[in-house]
């Protein structure tokens, strides 16, 4: 990315992409504003913790192309999306600061968030941040933590309740209905022959969402989707199958999955036959409630 100028820059996961984020991106758009600077968002992919595997149960919120989609197109800001590897987490916090942030990126104006780490072992605070900075004539504003309801918005809480199927909840906190982005892959072609054909959607071993059965919308089309191993036809691999509730539907090839309603638990039949009959009923039960909402 050409940087024509000055910058101001905000460093972050931005895991979900939620209010306290949206918050702290319109700081960043407002303070560059003021002082005539580029305003510029750093992020890593892969997740560092997926890297340094601090936790084996750790799901993710969204992706790069999630991130894309809102930071990029929705917000209008430049992106950068550092690679994450091992040798990026041994960069000390003086390094990281210095030749990524004020000589990589031309940072004027650093804006971090109230609990932002950063190099080594996140080992760098705010104080050392200051201190770093204005060596280089860069200011440096740390933002408060962004509450709703008392709660400190965050990504952390969101994965918990999406973890406990809540997505109203998760909605309150993301500021939208939780959605991912991904490529329709082909299926085994089971769902067609039971007469409920499916999008197939794969690289969703990650998400926090329990296996289940959810009413979604599909780049706006209503549906019903299963998350899991399909027990029952004996899957193998975890996989995202969607089902629109209409005839004659146009998607794009990496279509938008917005979460609404959970309606149950995946779970195995003892015959294809209740497997069907299983699948009207949450098809009813998708319409229902996708209808009223």
């Amino acid at each position: 990315m050409a940087l024509k100028k000055k910058t101001a820059v905000v460093v972050g996961n931005f895991d979900g992409i939620h209010l306290g984020h949206l918050y702290l991106l319109s700081r960043l758009k407002e303070e560059a504003k003021k002082r005539n600077l580029q305003p510029l968002v750093v992020s890593f992919e892969p997740h560092p913790v997926k890297v340094l595997k601090k936790s084996e149960n750790f799901c993710l919120l969204s992706g790069a192309e999630e991130k894309r989609e809102i930071i990029g197109k929705q917000l209008g800001l430049d992106l950068e999306i550092l690679p994450f590897t091992y040798q990026l987490a041994q960069t000390k916090p003086e390094e990281f600061i210095e030749k990524i942030l004020l000589q990589k990126f031309s940072a004027a104006l650093i804006i971090a968030g109230y609990d932002w780490r950063f190099g080594k072992g996140a080992s760098g605070d705010i104080k050392l941040l200051k201190e770093l900075a204005s060596r280089h004539g860069c200011e440096v504003i740390q933002e408060k933590p962004y509450r709703v309801g008392g709660k400190i918005v965050s990504s952390s809480l969101i994965r918990e309740l999406l973890k406990k199927t809540r997505l109203k909840e998760a909605t309150l906190y993301l500021g939208h209905p939780y959605w991912i982005k991904r490529k329709i892959q082909k299926g085994r072609g089971f769902a067609s022959k039971l007469g409920f054909p499916t999008l197939n959607f794969h690289e969703v071993d990650d998400l926090c969402l329990p296996n289940g059965v959810y009413a979604v919308y599909c780049d706006g089309y209503p549906a019903v989707a299963n998350l899991g191993y399909a027990p029952t036809l004996k899957g193998e691999q975890r996989l995202l199958e969607v089902h629109i509730l209409q005839d004659g539907f146009s998607i794009s090839s990496q279509p938008r999955i917005s979460f609404q309603h959970f309606l149950r638990e995946e779970m195995a039949f003892k015959s294809v036959y209740q497997l069907v009959n299983q699948i009207k009923k949450d098809i009813q039960r998708a319409k229902n409630l996708l209808l009223t909402d």
